[in-house]
C-alpha cells in the first residue's frame, strides 16, 4: 500500500513549538513530498476556526503524531496538552529530538529519533516509521470525541466529576465504546447504578443481549495494597495540582497500583507540566 493511498484522512499531526516553526514547516514539507499527509497548524487551519478545537479534530483524526522536542517544545502547555491527548487516544507517538532537551516524563519510554545530528536520517526513520504504521501495526482508532462525551455524561450522573478523568484513561485501555463502558462498569461498587451505567452502552448493530458489557466488580478494585495513612498523604500532595478531586482519584488510581512508586507514577502522568510532576514524586517520595 502506498503512502498516499493509505488513507484519506491527515495521517500525520505535527506537534510543536510556535518558536521552532521553521523546522516544523520544512519537515511537514518533506513529509508532504514523500506522499505523507501531514497536519500542521500554520497550513491547515481555516481562518474561521477555532485553533484548540481544529488541533483537536486534528488529533482525533489522525493516525500518529510527530512531537519535535526541543527546549521551547517541552517547555510549552500546548505541546504538552496535545502530547497528553495523543496518549489518552492512543496515537502512536513519534518523537524527534531537534535540539539537546530534558525529554517529558510521558515520552521517556518511547523510541526517540534524533534529528540532532542528521536531518536526512531523521526524516528517513521517520518515514520508515510510518510506513510501519500504514502497514497495520498501529493500534486501532479511538473513539471519536462525541462518544466519549456521551460516556463521561453517563458515568458522571452515578461518579460525579472524576467520570471526565476514568474516561479518559479507560479510552487508553480499550479498543471500542463497548470496552470502555465495560472497563468503567468495574469501577462502580452499588449494584444498581452499574446495571444502570452498563445498560446506556450503546449496542451494536447485529449484536446480542450476550454480547453487552457484564457488570462485574474487578477483583483488583476491592483490594488495596496501600496503607491509608500513605493514600492520604499522597492525596494531599496531589490536592495542591488537582483540587479536591484529588481523594477520589488517589483511591481510584490505587485500586490497580501495587505501590507508591506504581501509584506516584499513574498520578504524575496526569500533570501536564514536568515542574508539576517532578514536585509531586519529589513530596510523595515516589520516582518513575
Amino acid at each position: 500500500m502506498s503512502l498516499a493511498g493509505a488513507a484519506q484522512k491527515d495521517l500525520c499531526f505535527i506537534s510543536y513549538s510556535r518558536n521552532d516553526e521553521q523546522f516544523a514547516l520544512r519537515f511537514a514539507n518533506d513529509l508532504r513530498s514523500a506522499e505523507v499527509a501531514t497536519w500542521v497548524d500554520q497550513l491547515d487551519i481555516r481562518p474561521s476556526e477555532h485553533w484548540d478545537r481544529a488541533v483537536e479534530r486534528a488529533i482525533v483524526g489522525c493516525r500518529c503524531v510527530v512531537v519535535l522536542l526541543s527546549p521551547r517544545s517541552v517547555a510549552s502547555e500546548n505541546v504538552a496538552d496535545e502530547i497528553s491527548l495523543s496518549i489518552d487516544l492512543r496515537k502512536t507517538i513519534l518523537p524527534v529530538m531537534i535540539e539537546p532537551c530534558r525529554l517529558p516524563l510521558r515520552l521517556t519510554r518511547m523510541h526517540l529519533i534524533d534529528a540532532t545530528a542528521s536531518y536526512a536520517s531523521a526524516l528517513k526513520q521517520c518515514l520508515a516509521e510510518i510506513r510501519s504504521i500504514v502497514s497495520g501495526n498501529s493500534p486501532p482508532p479511538a473513539p471519536d470525541p462525541e462518544s466519549l462525551a456521551s460516556v463521561k455524561g453517563h458515568l458522571a450522573k452515578v461518579m460525579g466529576p472524576i467520570a471526565s478523568i476514568l474516561v479518559d484513561r479507560a479510552a487508553a485501555r480499550a479498543t471500542s465504546i463497548e470496552d470502555i463502558y465495560s472497563l468503567l462498569a468495574r469501577h462502580i461498587p452499588n449494584d444498581r447504578d452499574r446495571e444502570q451505567f452498563v445498560s446506556m452502552t450503546p449496542r451494536v448493530v447485529g449484536a446480542t443481549d450476550d454480547e453487552r458489557p457484564v457488570a462485574t466488580m474487578d477483583p483488583a478494585a476491592k483490594t488495596e495494597s496501600i496503607s491509608p495513612f500513605e493514600l492520604e498523604r499522597i492525596a494531599t500532595a496531589l490536592t495542591k495540582f488537582l483540587g479536591p478531586i484529588a481523594t477520589i482519584v488517589v483511591r481510584e488510581e490505587s485500586k490497580t497500583s501495587g505501590t507508591v512508586r506504581q501509584l506516584g507514577c499513574r498520578l504524575a502522568g496526569m500533570l501536564s507540566s514536568d515542574e508539576d510532576r517532578e514536585r509531586l514524586l519529589r513530596e510523595i517520595g515516589a520516582h518513575c
